[in-house]
């Protein structure tokens, strides 16, 4: 075999004329049966179309411009799978603060102001600080007393209750408990009296009928229950109305002895 050195400095195999002019038919031979040994039916139809145009059978696309992996078939012995992957989980935000990065995004300026509590709920904190004393019991006479003498009855503790104010927001609320009335239990009947009384009896006063000799220790043990009726006012803006009642709050006495006794006369005889 012989050697050409051209002056660019590559080299080129001699060869007969004849080999050379073979290699582009064989290739131009191997381009016609590819569609040919695809798709026999259609062998003829490949052979007799030009060079400009596509003749395909149904299921290819001569305008086709991407190609879908698929998952390839299994053959002899190297046969491999291929084709599209199930979901793909993003990579974690970059540059995000944590709120931003599960949807929440920071607003500027400060948070909103919370809402103020609703009126009722002071209402019900002012009620509950409400402190109501316990009444104290006093009679006249003191300690014993007499059958049809009239014994005049007091309660110490009959005042005007009012609780101190309870703010929140623009809202401020008080409440404010009046006494309104005094249930005397003196054993052998219930009275009731319209104020507190008084050590001279003159708005209330009641004479006993019967002796408490039978009595357990020969006593009755009286009570008094001291009734207040309860209101509130509320100031501000906040208030969603400006006052209300709240009924009626009832605060009784520890029981008392008296002894009532029957008076004895003596006519000499």
């Amino acid at each position: 075999m012989l050697i050409s050195i051209f002056s660019e400095g590559h080299a080129m195999s001699h060869q007969p004329p004849s080999r050379r002019r073979a290699a582009p038919s064989v290739i131009a031979a191997a381009a016609l049966l590819a569609p040919a040994l695809a798709f026999p039916g259609q062998a003829v139809a490949y052979a007799a179309a030009g060079p400009g145009d596509c003749v395909k059978p149904d299921d290819i696309d001569c305008n086709a411009t991407s190609i879908t992996g698929g998952t390839s078939g299994g053959g002899g012995t190297g046969g491999g799978g291929g084709g599209a992957s199930g979901p793909v989980q993003p990579p974690d935000p970059v540059g995000l603060t944590e709120n931003q990065g599960v949807g929440f995004v920071d607003v500027p300026g400060e948070p909103p102001a919370p809402a103020p509590p609703s009126t009722f709920l002071l209402v019900q904190q002012a009620n509950d600080s409400a402190a109501f004393p316990i009444p104290t019991v006093h009679t006249a006479p003191t300690d014993k007393t007499y059958v049809r003498l009239r014994t005049n009855l007091w309660v110490e503790g009959f005042g005007v209750v009012q609780t101190d104010p309870v703010s929140a927001g623009a809202q401020t609320v008080q409440a404010t408990a009046k006494p309104s009335s005094v249930t005397w239990d003196l054993g052998e009947k219930k009275l009731v009296c319209q104020d507190a009384g008084s050590k001279d009896g003159e708005t209330c006063h009641y004479t006993f009928k019967r002796s408490s000799t039978g009595q357990p220790g020969g006593s009755y043990k009286i009570t008094a229950t001291v009734t207040w009726t309860v209101s509130w006012t509320c100031e501000g803006d906040d208030c969603d109305t400006g006052g209300g009642d709240l009924g009626t709050t009832t605060r009784t006495s520890q029981p008392t002895p008296l002894v009532v006794s029957e008076i004895q006369t003596n006519t000499g005889q």
